[in-house]
Order: structure tokens, then C-alpha cells, then sequence
């Protein structure tokens, strides 16, 4: 029988000291990583959440937008520029490198910044998501898809230069008031369908920002 002395003892104490602390610190690692991978996996769920959320509401703008440039046409006032409540009666000369940029959007300037109650039709459950810590901010503007400003679709402006839109014309029938007596010759019937670019931006927490653009047309 070996009988170890207190030297060796001491020695393999040592030893196992050192391989415990070893095993100690991976399993920190370890723990450490999987914490990371964990919060990682929460933050991404978390801004696809939000993303998701920004992209509802873009939706709404939308619609308040619509609804807006309708009030316009009824009023007779889509041929005029009328920043202040974000409709331009014409795409820009110059389109802006991004829409995204924070620099183009002023409420009440160039842009419509609408209340929470507004953006979710007074439906509580969406006002208070809207208004949810940082909450989120909705912004649209509204360009009439026309080459001149302040112009009637068919018109020509101050300068001199017609006015090109996109529309849809629908055609009537032949003997029609108005219509071309030539054999053949298309029939215009009422007034066309113009077309109206709205660009909506969603503001959110995180620096979640969401840039939609949608093309509605309306009869005018």
C-alpha cells in the first residue's frame, strides 16, 4: 500500500483546485454566451414588433391621405400647391435622395404629422399602442403625379409649359355633348382619373423608421 505524503497531497489539492476553476470559467463562458444569444433573439422579436407596428399605421396615413385629397377634389383645390397640409400639385423637379431623411419632413410646413386619435380613428386599444412609451409618430405628404404645379391636368402653367399627368380617361360613345364629330375619333366621357403619390413616414422606438409610398387614383 502507497501512502502519499504531505506534499503530494497538497499537490493533487492543487491540481484539482485548478481544474475546478477551469471548468468554473467555462461554464461562465458558456452561460455568458447563451445570455447573449437570448437577449440578441429578444431585441430582434422586439424591433419586428415594432417594425410590424410602424407598418399598420403607415396604412392608416394612408387612408387619412386619401380621404384628404378627396375633400380637395370635392372642394375643387387639387391644381394648387398647398404645403402646409403636405399636398403638392406636382412630383418634385428634384427628388430627394431618400425620403427617409428626417430633413424633408416639418409638421405643418411640408408634411401632416396627425394626432394618435386621427391615425386610429378614435379606436382606444391604438391610441394607446401609438402613445406607448416613446410612441410612435406618423407623417405623409401627398404629391398630385402631374409635371407642373398650380396647373389644371390639362392646362398650361405660368411659364408656358403644358402640363403632363398620369390618369385614365374613359371613353363614351359616339354623338356624346362635347365629343369629336370625326369618324373614329375617341370620346372622352367626364372628367379623367388622376393619380396621387403618397409618401407616408413612421417614426418609432429604437430609431424604427418606416418609409411607405402608394399610388391612388381619383376620379376628379
Amino acid at each position: 500500500m502507497t501512502h502519499l505524503t504531505r506534499s503530494q497531497r497538497t499537490a493533487q489539492r492543487g491540481v484539482v483546485l485548478f481544474i475546478t476553476l477551469v471548468v468554473l470559467v467555462a461554464l461562465a463562458l458558456g452561460a455568458l454566451a447563451m445570455f447573449r444569444g437570448s437577449l440578441g433573439a429578444s431585441m430582434v422579436a422586439t424591433n419586428v414588433v415594432y417594425r410590424q407596428a410602424a407598418l399598420n399605421l403607415a396604412d392608416n396615413g394612408v387612408q387619412l391621405a386619401t380621404a384628404a385629397i378627396a375633400a380637395k377634389a370635392a372642394a375643387g383645390q387639387i391644381n394648387a400647391d398647398d404645403s402646409v397640409n403636405g399636398y403638392f400639385s406636382a412630383i418634385p423637379a428634384n427628388e430627394p435622395a431618400s425620403y427617409s431623411d428626417a430633413a424633408i419632413w416639418s409638421c405643418g410646413a411640408d408634411a401632416v404629422c396627425p394626432t394618435a386619435a386621427q391615425v386610429c380613428n378614435s379606436n382606444t386599444a391604438c391610441i394607446n399602442e401609438v402613445n406607448k412609451g416613446q410612441g410612435l409618430t406618423v407623417y405623409y405628404k401627398v404629391h398630385r403625379m402631374c409635371t407642373q404645379a398650380n396647373t389644371a391636368y390639362n392646362g398650361t402653367s405660368a411659364t408656358g409649359v403644358a402640363n403632363s399627368c398620369a390618369l385614365t380617361i374613359t371613353v363614351g360613345s359616339a354623338g356624346a355633348p362635347g365629343a369629336s364629330a370625326a369618324v373614329g375619333a375617341t370620346v372622352i366621357a367626364g372628367n379623367p382619373k388622376l393619380y396621387f403619390r403618397i409618401t407616408t413616414r413612421v417614426d418609432g422606438p429604437r430609431n424604427t423608421r418606416t418609409v411607405t409610398q402608394t399610388v391612388v387614383g381619383l376620379q376628379t
